[in-house]
């Protein structure tokens, strides 16, 4: 976005043990939003955990489901997800609506701000269009056939990524208690002799949705908060692409401790909760240079507690990390 304006991550999610593979897709030689693209650059290689403790239980879930899980999937073990799909920046204000541009500086920020509302299912248009899977990926020059190069059977980008699960509270305390965030490490391990990882582009989402009756609604619920890395700065101060013309939406990162929910004494609840992950367009990082020599593999731990105090061990940014422990 131009530095004159104000501000304003995968929809197939795979239940097992692995990989979350964020490509960046870098293509050709032309000038894309926010990076400047070519066939070097890629991110890749993310792997999500999520713990519970404190009388928290957790389930796999989607995106789409519409009801509580059976409390017999509900358990205290580590949850992993593999989501192997290829991520493109997008930029938004809110989590739920975003935009993109397929024209950028070198720096990564946007030539003029004329932005495309993201959605995955615009159909690719003219003569080639059944080389793309999408407009998205028309856009962004990605052709069927070299998305599957990147990642296998893929046809085309993303701008983000779900990671849906479940969780079960049961607070056996006299006094209400919050359920916590106290861990969201983003780790990038490289390679022998590779580059350091000094990108601030990560972007991560929550949204929580009450389904203690039992049915839920085929979405993402609230919005809690957005989490980005400590530093992490947008070209237009505060804020994110907010229109096809604007980038004047004002972006609350967090920066306190930020409780998902409060669960009364004596009660059981249960909630659905979706971590929503991309790469924000309109921070000053998302640019090919940054990306371009990060060819290790980066992993994301989550923990969550239900606990009395929310500021306790609240996190208030994702912690980046040079190394995995």
């Amino acid at each position: 976005m131009k530095k004159t304006n104000t501000n304003k991550g995968l929809k197939k999610l795979i239940p097992a043990a692995g990989m979350l593979m964020l490509s960046a897709a870098m293509l050709g030689t032309s000038t894309f939003a926010w990076f400047t693209m070519n066939k070097e650059v890629s991110v890749t290689g993310m792997t999500v955990h999520t713990t519970v403790e404190s009388n928290l239980l957790i389930s796999n879930d989607s995106l789409s489901s519409t009801s509580k899980n059976a409390d017999s999937s509900f358990s205290t073990a580590t949850l992993t997800q593999t989501i192997e799909k290829i991520l493109e920046p997008v930029s938004t204000d809110d989590g739920k609506e975003f935009y993109y541009t397929v024209d950028a500086l070198a720096t990564g920020d946007a030539r003029v701000d004329a932005y495309t509302l993201y959605n995955a299912s615009s159909a690719a248009t003219g003569d080639s269009a059944t080389d793309y899977l999408n407009k998205f990926s028309q856009d962004y020059g990605l052709t069927k056939t070299e998305a599957a190069a990147i990642v296998a059977a893929e046809q085309g980008a993303v701008g983000y990524v779900d990671y849906v699960f479940q969780l079960k509270a049961d607070n056996t305390a006299t006094a209400a208690e919050v359920i916590d965030l106290t861990q969201m490490d983003l780790t990038y391990t490289a390679p022998t002799n590779g580059a350091a990882d000094t990108n601030n582009a990560y972007r991560a989402a929550i949204f929580v949705e009450d389904i203690t009756s039992g049915t839920a609604t085929a979405d993402a619920g609230s919005l809690v908060g957005i989490w980005a890395p400590t530093g992490a700065t947008n070209f237009s101060g505060a804020n994110a692409v907010d229109s096809t013309t604007t980038v004047t939406g004002n972006v609350t990162y967090v920066n306190a401790a930020t409780g998902l929910a409060s669960v009364d004494a004596g009660t059981t609840k249960y909630y659905k909760v979706v971590v929503r992950l991309w790469i924000e367009g309109e921070d000053t990082t998302c640019y090919s240079a940054k990306f371009k020599d990060l060819t290790g593999s980066w992993a994301l731990d989550l923990k969550f507690k239900l606990q009395d105090n929310n500021t306790a061990a609240g996190v208030t940014s994702i912690n980046m990390l040079p190394t995995r422990s």
